[in-house]
């Protein structure tokens, strides 16, 4: 499996197509595995790349505080060791999270960015929520942990149809989740609150598709209508019938909208 040794840790990473490079970087219980419906149909056009933050499944689990400047430099060193000097970006929550800070802070290596059910600050209700799954993370009970979150970020119908594949896949993988990381990538994503990236959105100058989903519970559409008011001439799309992971309940539809934006790019 490649590794790369980045900031002392060991980052996992795999690529896959070619063409222009394009990264998707994962949700915060994400995995590469979770882009499984992106990576065939992206792969086609592009020179895919995915890793795992750090904190994340098969990367390195190191102790101490995770912020998104941490995931911002790890990334952009990442790049930096496949000696890719631009690149198409496409973030969804934690990962779109990511995205904005290494567009603001690196806007000379970004080609493109996709913003997918993400926010730039956060309110009263997800802070709440936040903490529920940090709450929940603290119990270091796979179930207990899964149960506390699943119902927030997939829609009611989605859960109806795929619960006897979901539940036990979810259970099997969790055995082996790492909880001590997780409760710092929560607090990285809940440090949002009083470090906003709402004020610096405007020194993005890549072009911008922001993707909402219409029932996400996590990340609301007002969230992806703030970052779409920040960012001049940015796209703003709203995927229907769909909760908060909108890349997996309606991959088809994410798909085409993004490479549709993308091949827009060409002909400009």
């Amino acid at each position: 499996m490649p590794y790369a040794k980045i900031n002392k840790i060991n980052l996992y990473y795999e690529t896959c197509g070619e063409g222009e490079p394009l990264a998707f970087l994962n949700g915060i219980f994400m995995s590469t595995k979770s882009w499984s419906f992106q990576t065939p149909i992206f792969s086609k056009k592009y020179k895919v790349l995915l890793h795992d933050f750090r904190g994340q499944w098969q990367s390195d689990k190191p102790s101490g505080k995770y912020s998104l400047e941490l995931h911002v430099d790890d990334f952009q060193k990442l790049l930096m060791h496949l000696n890719v000097d631009k690149i198409h970006v496409v973030g969804t929550s934690y990962g779109g999270e990511v995205a904005m800070l290494f567009a603001i802070k690196y806007p000379e290596i970004v080609k493109s960015l996709t913003i997918i059910s993400s926010v730039s600050e956060i309110h009263s209700a997800l802070k709440l929520l936040g903490e529920r799954w940090l709450n929940a993370a603290k119990t270091r009970d796979p179930k207990i942990f899964i149960t506390e979150w699943l119902a927030d970020v997939y829609s009611e119908e989605f859960l109806k149809n795929n619960w006897d594949f979901l539940w036990p896949r979810l259970n099997e993988a969790f055995k082996i989740f790492d909880f001590d990381a997780v409760i710092r990538l929560s607090e990285s994503f809940l440090d949002l609150e009083k470090n906003p990236l709402t004020p610096e959105l405007k020194k993005i100058i890549a072009p911008t598709l922001i993707i909402a989903a219409e029932l996400d519970k996590v990340k609301p559409i007002k969230y992806s209508k703030m970052i779409h008011d920040q960012i001049s001439g940015s796209e703003l799309y709203l995927i229907r019938e769909s909760g908060h992971v909108v890349v997996i309940e309606k991959a088809e539809k994410v798909n085409t909208i993004v490479l549709g934006f993308l091949e827009k790019l060409k002909l400009k």
